[in-house]
């Protein structure tokens, strides 16, 4: 449906009602991005019950990425993946936030000014998808879960020593399944070691302070006690000056509260 609807926007005689056709076909999309579109984020004065509508107040821009958040969130939300070191309710939570500060940083960043936010916001939401295809397709990867927790190693190395691959991996190869902008699919596949990746260095490591500001969140610490540890040099390649930290951390956690959750 994501190919379809990407022929669709590139021909320049498409009106919405073009795209909001493949849309429906697909109800549960559909829906969703209805339910996206109608969160506080975007802050509507008026109530959007129709996909025509929601295709012509976003453009075809924005609705793409949209889509592409309802598509993931009705392929993966819903599935009942289970492990004991596995929270998917905490999966999604962090996906989200890391898309939120990605968008956050890049709105601030000096190096990453060319990027839409929406893409940076993207970038962040699917960063970790692999390791919801791995579960789902792949019993090795419990076992790296399981050896990751209780040897307190980093889980990409892990998955390199028992896969031979990594969930970024994964993840860069499905974003590129879904025509995603090179440097989104390379920063996909090294936000975990940004160091080895030179040719995307600002939104690499955009993402990867982005995946530890996430982190943060999510044990609750202050802002102004945020990223201390972050290297300056993943600082300087992000684009990003270290003062604007706590600022930036605040007005990710306030957009993170009103952006829409797949529940």
């Amino acid at each position: 449906m994501l190919h379809e609807l990407d022929v669709v926007m590139a021909n320049p005689e498409s009106a919405a009602e073009d795209a909001a056709a493949v849309i429906v076909s697909q109800p549960s999309i559909a829906a969703n991005i209805l339910r996206i579109v109608n969160s506080p984020y975007y802050g509507l004065q008026v109530r959007v019950s129709s996909v025509d509508l929601a295709v012509s107040i976003l453009g075809f821009h924005m609705t793409k990425k949209v889509t592409l958040q309802a598509a993931m969130f009705s392929t993966f939300a819903k599935k009942g993946v289970e492990h004991q070191h596995f929270d998917a309710t905490a999966f999604w939570r962090h996906s989200v936030y890391v898309g939120v500060a990605a968008r956050v940083l890049g709105q601030a960043s000096s190096r990453c000014a060319g990027f839409h936010p929406e893409d940076l916001y993207v970038c962040g939401l699917v960063h970790d998808i692999g390791k919801l295809v791995l579960l789902d397709s792949s019993p090795d990867f419990e076992k790296t879960i399981t050896i990751s927790m209780d040897e307190q190693r980093p889980l990409h190395t892990v998955e390199s020593e028992v896969l031979g691959f990594t969930h970024a991996d994964v993840s860069a190869a499905l974003a590129r399944e879904w025509s995603l902008p090179d440097d989104v699919c390379n920063a996909l596949r090294h936000h975990e070691t940004p160091e080895a990746d030179p040719s995307s260095a600002p939104l690499t490591s955009l993402l990867c302070i982005a995946d530890r500001l996430a982190g943060d969140a999510v044990a609750q610490r202050v802002p102004a006690a945020r990223l201390t540890e972050l290297a300056t040099t993943l600082l300087e390649a992000a684009g990003i000056v270290a003062s604007q930290l706590g600022e930036l951390t605040e007005q990710a956690d306030a957009d993170f509260e009103t952006t829409c959750l797949p529940w």
